[in-house]
């Protein structure tokens, strides 16, 4: 019988549903510029900043958990079929419904602006390619390394990659100055924690689980202290940008993806909304955009309700358009295909898992 990883369910909902929430916070407060930005509204935008990187942390954790230094004959072409495939005629639908162009040449810069500028959300599909390209070319001499040595590392380089980009002036020179604009987000640079961070748990995933309730007490304050320095830092005005391209970002989504493990370590059971969300939280990811900015106002003194109703209308959207062009042969080419996995096959697993 085939063994779920829980953990990635939970990951891939919680994730897909941060992702919503954010930009329907986004939206609800731009169309409701007559409301005061509410400071709590902000700070839950914030903490739910690691979103995208728990998206590519996802990619590499369980590359390396499933091939380990290695890759399956063909994993490139299937990854190009059916990441990069979606990755060009949504950003082809960005660039003309979302953005609006006035003429041709608008909407060929548009195209431009998205496809390789990291203008539109599917910048994180270039990142995880890029994670791929780093796990043919060095997996197999990382797992010669340290782990922890090498991880904690990465966090400190990426640290000060963002807060380069955020408190160091942006320099003239054609090249350099590129890393401080949108180019800058989708380099493997700023990310490079969450591909060695999956990396090294997937190798020694099963060593990892049953040491990680060692930690439990640790992992607790580790994230405790993480997000009393993410609010501190944007409660004082230190850092007010809400996006998950801040200095402080690195060490907060360490934390929670470790809790994310911890969680797993005491519950493995996976409740079928989680399940169902997951199955299709990449759809959700790629083409939620399309309605979360374009959605009318509930309420327009209330920015709670609308951001509830935002969620749940982009949600549902999203779901009923992906299941829609995945009833076609070539749909799941356009929008991303929706996960096959099964709830009966999942709570099986469970049970066996219980039972030993």
């Amino acid at each position: 019988m085939k063994t779920y990883t829980s953990v990635i369910f939970w990951m891939r909902t919680i994730a897909c549903l941060s992702i919503v929430c954010i930009h329907s916070i986004t939206t609800t407060f731009s169309k409701m510029n007559h409301v005061e930005h509410d400071t709590l509204i902000r700070l839950i935008q914030l903490l739910l900043m690691f979103s995208t990187p728990l998206f590519v942390f996802i990619s590499e954790f369980l590359l390396a958990k499933n091939y380990h230094v290695t890759t399956k004959p063909g994993f490139f072409k299937e990854k190009l079929i059916y990441l990069g495939i979606p990755y060009i005629l949504i950003n082809l639908g960005i660039s003309y419904f979302y953005l609006k162009p006035d003429s041709l040449q608008q909407y060929i810069r548009n195209v431009g602006d998205t496809m390789f500028h990291g203008g539109a959300i599917t910048y994180f599909i270039v990142i995880i390619f890029q994670f791929y390209a780093l796990h043919y070319l060095f997996a197999k001499y990382l797992v010669k390394l340290k782990p922890l040595p090498v991880v904690i590392g990465s966090i400190i380089f990426a640290t000060i990659y963002w807060a380069f980009r955020q408190f160091w002036p942006q320099p003239d020179l054609p090249i350099i100055g590129l890393f401080w604009e949108r180019e800058g987000w989708m380099l493997f640079f700023g990310w490079v924690s969450y591909f060695l961070l999956g990396f090294y748990i997937g190798i020694y995933y099963e060593t990892f689980m049953t040491q990680i309730k060692k930690y439990t007490w640790a992992i607790i304050l580790g994230t405790l202290l993480a997000i009393t320095i993410l609010v501190t830092n944007y409660v004082s005005g230190f850092s007010t940008w809400v996006e998950s391209k801040r200095f402080d970002i690195p060490f907060y989504v360490t934390m929670v993806i470790l809790m994310f493990f911890l969680f797993s370590a005491y519950i493995k059971y996976v409740p079928k909304f989680i399940l169902y969300i997951s199955n299709y939280s990449f759809c959700i990811y790629a083409i939620h955009y399309f309605f979360v900015h374009d959605l009318g106002l509930l309420n327009g003194d209330n920015p709670f309700k609308n951001i509830v109703f935002n969620l749940i209308i982009t949600l549902c959207l999203s779901i009923c358009v992906a299941y829609l062009f995945n009833l076609f042969k070539f749909g799941k080419y356009i929008v991303g295909g929706i996960g096959k996995i099964k709830y009966e096959k999942v709570y099986e697993s469970y049970q066996v898992g219980k039972m030993d």
